[in-house]
């Protein structure tokens, strides 16, 4: 494994809403759990200050033996705060481009600097610059899975305790956001002899198809921190919407809601990706500022709306945030755009990661965000169908339902569900934040616990302390920090 010359990073930070709610022509895609709403409050453009750019080789494929191919994938380091003897502080990289805010800046930072920690953060397999494949066609997408990964990332801690730290018995924490955090706690759990803790924020680890929990949650989330009245319109107006469906009034629907494409009976996946695109504008609503407030002004703005019927106060909502578009391109064609582009280098890829998403979510978790169920203000047009469809349409005719099942049985059978059975690990979540129903809530180790954040719309446990926290918000971050201490004790 090899180590090459330092040189200057320069990374721009997206938003997650941004790039999860809406591809490059402003249509819905899948939702991606994968990714931690919380980077939001990462500083656009953000430009290292006190860290270093490496690059570390290691095999395409780490379960063939006969091929020995490989790449090199990118990682930062900061070891301005290092004491001879100090562990290791490793931000685990996610399903994004490396961003060395995380290594400068937040609580795992500022516990590493108590500690005399060396902290460095990794570019994960096809995301950012760091592709192992000429190009992100089908077949090549093979070697994305999250086996690869943790062998990745524990070949490169090897790496770093004897090459660069020197000090092959420095102990190693982990942490990561979302599919990082994720990530973090799966290899403590596989490779417990060199991990000595991980703290995942928002670390989505059980792995389901039809998440319609999700939308129900929302619906929750709308009575609890907005109004009864908020939820009813919601659930009147999508109602409506799907009888308009039901007595062939497309144009109708169309007009009200200005799509590119007209609804048409002959073209049910458009249909589904027009109500998936009403529940995605809610959803970044509600989650898009990190704030309680915004579900509650989201429903003071729908319960102040003079307009007859609850159909039309959701297409006022939909027309004063998409007034600016010509039209809205909620068809399916639209949705999956983003998703077929096979170059690395495109920003949708290189930034986004979107077909890479796309690919774990149909391969490995699921987590389709499905209506069917009748349990959310939603309505019921959402199916997995539309998700499997999705897939298929991206990546070709050999993904099918037993392909997702077959993915998503074998994630939770490696990785326990929610039965881990893991030590010194640390689970956060927010109470409000849907994404919490695949993770973990409640849960006692040795050395590990769960935490949610109470009032909480999304995690931010992991952002240095400012005036505005709760006192929830303090309580667990010193409840972190006291594990990750434990840990290293």
């Amino acid at each position: 494994m090899t180590r090459t010359h330092a040189v200057p990073i320069r990374v721009a930070i997206f938003s997650a809403l941004a790039a999860v709610a809406f591809g490059s022509n402003a249509g819905p895609l899948l939702l991606d759990l994968l990714h931690p709403r919380t980077d939001a409050n990462v500083p656009a453009g953000y430009v290292a200050q006190r860290s270093e750019a490496f690059r570390f080789r290691t095999r395409v494929d780490h379960f063939d033996v006969q091929n020995r191919a490989t790449f090199e994938f990118n990682y930062v380091s900061n070891g301005e705060y290092y004491r001879p003897g100090g562990p290791i502080f490793i931000v685990v990289g996610g399903n994004n481009a490396l961003n060395p805010y995380f290594i400068e800046n937040g609580l795992f930072h500022d516990i590493a600097r108590r500690q005399g920690g060396w902290l460095f953060s990794n570019e994960h397999r096809y995301y950012g610059r760091s592709s192992p494949v000429g190009d992100y066609s089908a077949p090549n997408m093979r070697f994305l899975s999250v086996e690869q990964a943790l062998i990745d990332l524990i070949e490169w801690i090897e790496h770093l305790r004897r090459e660069v730290v020197r000090d092959p018995n420095a102990k190693v924490i982990l942490h990561g956001l979302g599919y990082g955090g994720a990530v973090a706690i799966w290899a403590r759990q596989r490779f417990p002899s060199l991990i000595d803790g991980a703290y995942g924020s928002t670390a989505s680890v059980i792995a389901r198809v039809d998440f319609a929990e999700y939308g129900e949650d929302m619906g929750e989330t709308i009575r609890t921190l907005g109004h009864g009245d908020c939820y009813g319109i919601v659930w009147r107006g999508f109602r409506t919407a799907e009888n308009l469906i039901e007595a062939g009034l497309y144009g109708r629907l169309s007009e009200m809601f200005r799509t590119c494409v007209p609804l048409r009976a002959d073209d049910p996946l458009t249909i589904e990706t027009f109500f998936y695109g009403l529940k995605s504008s809610f959803e970044a609503e509600m989650f898009g500022q990190a704030s309680p407030d915004s579900v509650t002004r989201m429903c003071a703005e729908l319960l102040a709306d003079p307009a007859e019927t609850a159909l039309e106060v959701l297409a006022n909502f939909f027309e004063r945030r998409y007034g600016a578009f010509d039209c809205v391109p909620f068809d399916f064609e639209s949705n999956i755009a983003s998703a077929l582009d096979e170059e690395v280098g495109v920003p949708n890829n290189a930034d986004f990661g979107i077909r890479q998403r796309t690919y774990q979510l149909c391969t490995e978790f699921g987590w389709f965000l499905t209506s069917s169920s009748g349990g959310s203000p939603f309505g019921t047009r959402i199916t997995y169908r539309y998700f499997i469809d999705t897939c298929r349409a991206v990546f070709g005719e050999w993904i099918d339902q037993s392909v997702v099942y077959d993915g998503v049985r074998l994630t939770n059978l490696h990785f326990g569900a929610d039965d881990p059975r893991v030590t010194n690990v640390v689970y956060v979540n927010a109470q409000h934040d849907p994404t919490r129903l695949v993770s973990l809530t409640d849960y006692t180790n040795l050395l590990a616990n769960a935490f949610v954040i109470k009032g909480a719309v999304v995690s931010l446990d992991w952002i240095a302390e400012t005036p505005l926290d709760s006192e929830d918000l303090l309580r667990v971050r010193e409840e972190i920090v006291g594990y990750v201490v434990s840990w290293l004790s």
